[in-house]
Order: structure tokens, then sequence, then C-alpha cells
């Protein structure tokens, strides 16, 4: 049972996911919610809350920068977060959105001891907001047609 709640969830997300990246706000809330409560749902909700790891040395920096399924999800996360909505703010909000789903992450991976809790993780979550950044304003440069950054629509 606890198999099959977990794949409808894993569904529940993948779709809400495609249908946040075409600026579906509720779909994108739906998102959040379920990703914010995965850890939880994943144990059945029994916690067992482990101590995070909070110290970050250069080389672990570095070697956290390896962690290409972090940056690759939280790449899309970021896009996804900056489809919700438009003006001067939004890859603001998109980089504040992409921060706090990486906490909280660490924080579900931590309660339910499904994970390892780590400061360090939020590196390659960070690169994954930088890359996500990059391919938006790219895709509007493209799509508007303007040379500048500063011509984008919002600006």
């Amino acid at each position: 049972m606890e198999n099959a709640v977990t794949w409808i969830f894993d569904a529940v997300r993948l779709v809400s996911g495609g249908l946040a990246l075409f600026g579906i706000r509720a779909a994108y809330v739906v998102f959040f919610a379920s990703s914010v409560l995965y850890f939880p749902v994943r144990t059945g909700f029994h916690f067992n809350p482990q101590p995070c790891e909070a110290w970050v040395t250069g080389s672990l920096a570095l070697y956290s920068l390896t962690n290409v399924p972090h940056i690759l999800l939280f790449t899309v996360f970021f896009v996804m977060s900056s489809a919700q909505l438009s003006g001067r703010w939004r890859l603001a909000f998109a980089a504040a959105a992409t921060l706090a789903m990486g906490v909280f992450v660490e924080l579900g991976e931590g309660l339910t001891a499904t994970g390892h809790c780590r400061l360090r993780d939020l590196i390659p979550d960070s690169a994954g907001a930088l890359i996500g950044a990059a391919l938006v304003i790219g895709w509007e440069r493209i799509r508007i047609g303007r040379p500048r950054i500063g011509a984008m629509r919002g600006w």
C-alpha cells in the first residue's frame, strides 16, 4: 500500500510540475506542496529527526557541485517558478522559491532520516537556480528578439 501511495504521489508531482512549467499557478501550488510533503509521505509520516551537517569547507563546496541530479532538478524548478510571474521581480521570486525548496528538501531529509540533511546541498541547488536564470534570460532574448537584458518585458 505504501508503494502505491508513493507512486501516486510521484505521478501527481510529475503532472503538476509539467503543467506548472506552462505557468499554471494551481499546478505550481500543488507541485510545491507535494514536494514539501514528499519525504513525510515516503516514510508514512514516521519522523526520525537527524542532525543536519551545517559545516561547509571549500573542498566540500566544490564536491557538492558534482551533484548533477540536484543541479538539474533545481534548474527545472527555477524555470517553473519563473513561469508563474512576469515583471521585474520574477527572477528574484524564482530564486527565492528555489532556495526555499532546497531548504525544505534538506529539512525533510533531516526530519525523516531518508537522506542526508546537509547545508552544502544548497550549493548545487543555487547552481541550478543560476543555470535556470541563464536559460530564462536566454529564452526571453530569443523570444523577444532584443539584444539587451534590460530590454526584456517588465524590466
